[in-house]
């Protein structure tokens, strides 16, 4: 494993350089020429990985190793995402205030981006869960649509977590393989950040910066290495049965109805009854089937 000493001062400078200044320059084109703002952010995100954890990478754009130390990094962006019009459908730009065809400002305003693992084999998927040491998640998105400064987290996920192999397994067994026999195409494997996978894959939050595009600056909100701490569950994200099950003595207490307002958050000691959910399998152009 290759080192180099990191500092916060070097993180604000390289996701200004990598991602500030690039993203700047390509709205200001995007609004000349009337074309996606959207960027590929999954090699300036290795870069940023690397300046927040202080590993080098291994030299190369092949898939796996993205740190010299192993570890796997994955990156996604809500950002430029485009939205649509719920008034009649069209395509609407991030920085447009209507829509292009109708002037609706009634917007669907897509936030469905996720982390992508494409699994196609065994030895992949055994790779993943027993070679790789950790896998780093970097997000990018707002926390309101409307404003112009950008989050950026980084999380940590454990390859030996049970319901990481849980997860990887469940995908290429019950879903890439079985379409795979059946002569269809599997999507790759799809994790949704801030989810109910991923929150019960125990994510360690090791980094959180915002970035000002209007004053054009960022800064580091939190950073910390060595003593990640685990995310919270949000009871929020809970369907009714689940919350039932997980926290059935709260509700005894204070009802179903105002439970997410008196228990925001799953008891560290009470998340271990949640279960992975299941799987909708989606074949493209078909309609969805249940296992």
């Amino acid at each position: 494993m290759e080192t180099f000493e990191t500092s916060i001062d070097l993180i604000e400078e390289c996701i200004t350089d990598l991602f500030l200044t690039p993203k700047a320059l390509i709205d200001k084109w995007s609004k000349i020429t009337n074309q996606t703002s959207q960027v590929r952010i999954a090699y300036p995100g290795q870069h940023i990985a690397s300046v927040i954890t202080g590993i080098k990478g291994k030299g190369t754009a092949a898939r796996g190793d993205d740190l010299s130390d192993g570890s796997e990094v994955k990156t996604c962006s809500r950002v430029d995402q485009l939205s649509e019009c719920n008034n009649c459908g069209a395509k609407v730009l991030i920085w447009q205030k209507e829509c292009p065809i109708c002037k609706s400002k009634d917007f669907n305003i897509k936030t469905d981006s996720h982390w992508i693992f494409p699994i196609t084999t065994e030895d992949e998927l055994n790779l993943l869960l027993g070679k790789v040491p950790r896998i780093i998640l970097l997000l990018f998105d707002k926390e309101k649509p409307a404003i112009n400064t950008v989050r950026l987290r980084a999380w940590v996920i454990e390859p030996k977590n049970n319901y990481v192999k849980q997860f990887f397994s469940d995908y290429f067994y019950n879903n890439f393989q079985k379409k795979s026999m059946e002569g269809k195409k599997p999507a790759p494997c799809n994790l949704h950040p801030l989810k109910y996978d991923f929150y019960l894959m125990e994510p360690k939050l090791i980094f959180h910066s915002e970035i000002d595009f209007d004053k054009k600056y960022v800064e580091v909100k939190y950073w910390n290495i060595q003593k990640p701490v685990i995310e919270k569950i949000p009871t929020y994200i809970l369907k009714k049965e689940e919350k039932q099950l997980v926290l059935r003595e709260e509700i005894a207490k204070c009802g179903l109805e105002e439970i997410e307002e008196k228990v925001p958050f799953v008891p560290d000691e009470k998340r271990k009854r949640l279960q992975m959910r299941k799987k909708i399998l989606k074949t493209y152009k078909e309609k969805y089937k249940r296992r």
